[in-house]
């Protein structure tokens, strides 16, 4: 059974440490397995009785948004996977307002194709030195690079999307022989959270099914134990039968129960020393070994969630407000077919004397009934269609897609490409629009960002462990360093402060142009223009290796002076010669004002007069 480990979180650390009195010994963990089972399919069983509500919730979300990303139940060699989902959907409005509100998170807030996170210092009094930058966009590259040649953006497009649908995506990230990390995403119904008593999910729980080729392979190269059940069906040629996997995340605190610590011994799941456990074990079987037992030095898993209420460990989402809205419309949208239909298809009427008889009437049923007395023995509609009712429901239909679509932020996203009225007429109203559509996603965009910092850490923790980063610089040692976010829609956020620095540029070059042609001062030196560059660089996203360091710019400016004063030294020489031969030349009490300077004939007569 291998260890593996990442870093470690004060909550999980300190669960860990407490009463850490079990042996790291395989055989002594071999022997608590049959508590450890116990242990695991009974909160399991709890951890369910929790989400069923939940649960429940998302089956309606999944059946009027997106069917494929939801498991009603969990069960081995399900035959029918392939079968229809999205009976429900008459109108895709709603489906592709999710994937519009998806894709644009996903691409504001880890767009791939340009810098989205950088390390940065944790104190803003702390001066970096040139090293410590360096190093900081340095160790920013090597994450960017270790990010973009792993699976991270493809599981983040869809974890985008879980998140906007059901509130809640808990992807995980494991270290990886060949790219590094490699990130896996459970979908709704497969996994199970809890919460911590910092009221963040610090326990992960689900159930998948795997073949077992799938479980041999996975055990092979986890250094895992494969059931003798497995190896059987294996050696068999069974290998495309499907078992339950049940697999466990969680702080390792010491497990306790009735009779366990008899012997003054507790039971830890892996070694002390790791702060977060995992474990995979084939679901009620307890007579087998687990497949995997791990531990981790952080968190393994990002705990992604729209919005947070109170201790719930499920998030809520915007797909929940629009959830009436697109009820609303798929209701509309087959009265609107059948409405339709009807006028193009309606139900026929025929005197019951034609029963019976040859007829033709194939767009719609035939009723057939008495006429009166045979008086009409023709077929005719029973129901006519007024066009002035099919407006009203398309208008209605319209109208609810619009708010459908607003509660998923299409008008955010899609800000420039549905503008309407009074186009901007600058960078900075443009800005403004911009900046007052955001606010309604900036808890959002804060709630996620702090989950995704968790990610990156852990990221550079593998990294760190694989000795893919340099050494830390002396003036780093020791420093809390942070997470920060320079995203699209983060950059969006702090546009409005470039733009005000931009339009104050332009306000004192003026001035300073008018001030130069009035002969008063120039009111920019009341300016400090080097840090008002370094502050605009900082609002504009600016690359900082582009910048001169205080000691490069130093020695820049001495070179300009040295060599201003060379180019001068000619013209002051001359200068020297032509006002010697001027005062040569000039009379002065009979002698040159030269010979009175230098104490010449005439000179001290003159001095004594």
């Amino acid at each position: 059974m291998a260890y593996i480990a990442p870093d470690s979180l004060d909550g999980p650390t300190l669960l860990s440490r407490l009463h850490a009195t079990s042996s790291d010994k395989p055989d002594k963990e071999a022997e608590d397995w049959n508590r450890i089972f116990t242990h695991l399919e009974a909160r399991l069983g709890m951890l369910r009785n929790w989400r069923y509500s939940w649960w429940a919730y998302w089956a309606i979300l999944a059946q009027f948004f997106n069917p494929r990303r939801y498991h009603w139940v969990i069960v081995a060699n399900r035959m029918w996977k392939g079968s229809p989902l999205n009976d429900s959907i008459i109108d895709s409005t709603g489906l592709q307002a999710l994937r519009t509100c998806a894709h644009g998170m996903w691409s504001g807030l880890t767009n791939p194709s340009r810098p989205w996170l950088k390390l940065d210092k944790a104190l803003p009094w702390m001066e970096l030195d040139p090293d410590a930058k360096d190093w900081i966009d340095d160790t920013t590259q090597r994450c960017e690079t270790v990010l973009a040649q792993s699976n991270f953006y493809t599981e983040m497009a869809q974890a985008f999307e879980d998140l906007t649908l059901f509130g809640t995506a808990p992807p995980i990230i494991y270290e990886d022989a060949e790219d590094v990390i490699h990130l896996y995403l459970p979908c709704a119904g497969e996994y199970y959270l809890a919460c911590g008593s910092r009221n963040e999910p610090n326990t992960l729980y689900r159930e998948f099914a795997y073949t077992v080729a799938q479980i041999v392979e996975w055990c092979a190269s986890n250094n895992g134990t494969c059931p003798q059940q497995v190896k059987k069906q294996y050696q068999e040629g069974s290998l495309d039968i499907e078992h339950v996997v049940c697999h466990a995340i969680q702080p390792n605190a010491p497990l306790s129960g009735k009779g366990w610590t008899e012997s003054g011994s507790e039971v830890h799941i892996v070694p002390a020393r790791f702060p977060w456990c995992e474990v995979y074990w084939l679901k009620g079987n307890k007579t087998a070994a687990p497949l995997s037992k791990r531990g981790f030095l952080e968190q393994p898993f990002i705990p992604m969630r729209w919005s947070k209420v109170s201790n719930d460990a499920y998030g809520r989402s915007p797909c929940m407000d629009a959830l009436g809205d697109n009820k609303q419309v798929q209701a509309e949208t087959r009265r609107k077919g059948e409405f339709i239909e009807k006028g193009v298809r309606p139900p026929m009427g025929a005197d019951v004397e034609l029963d019976n008889k040859p007829y033709s009437i194939m767009p719609g049923q035939v009723t057939f009934f008495s006429t009166g007395n045979g008086q009409n023995k023709k077929f005719f509609p029973l129901f006519e269609v007024n066009a002035a009712w099919l407006q009203g429901i398309t208008a209605d239909i319209d109208m609810v897609n619009k708010r459908l679509e607003k509660c998923l932020f299409v008008d955010i996203f899609m800000a420039i490409t549905q503008m309407q009225g009074v186009q901007p007429r600058n960078e900075l109203e443009l800005t403004k629009r911009d900046l007052e559509r955001l606010q309604v996603l900036g808890p959002v965009i804060e709630i996620v960002e702090g989950q995704l910092a968790i990610a990156i850490r852990r990221v550079l923790a593998i990294m760190d462990r694989r000795g893919m980063l340099k050494p830390r610089p002396k003036s780093l040692q020791g420093l809390p360093l942070k997470i920060s976010f320079i995203s699209i829609m983060r950059l969006a956020q702090k546009s409005a402060q470039a733009v005000a620095m931009k339009d104050m540029f332009a306000t004192m070059g003026e001035l300073s142009s008018a001030a130069k042609a009035a002969g008063i001062p120039d009111p920019l030196r009341k300016m400090k223009l080097d840090q008002a560059a370094e502050d605009y660089g900082d609002a504009t996203n600016f690359p900082s290796h582009l910048w001169w360091t205080p000691q490069e710019v130093l020695e820049h400016d001495q070179a300009r002076a040295k060599a201003m004063s060379q180019q001068q030294a000619p013209g002051q020489a001359m200068a020297a010669v032509t006002a010697a031969k001027t005062l040569s030349e000039t009379p002065l009490g009979g002698n040159s004002a030269l010979s009175a300077l230098t104490g010449g004939a005439g000179g001290g007569a003159a001095a004594a007069a």
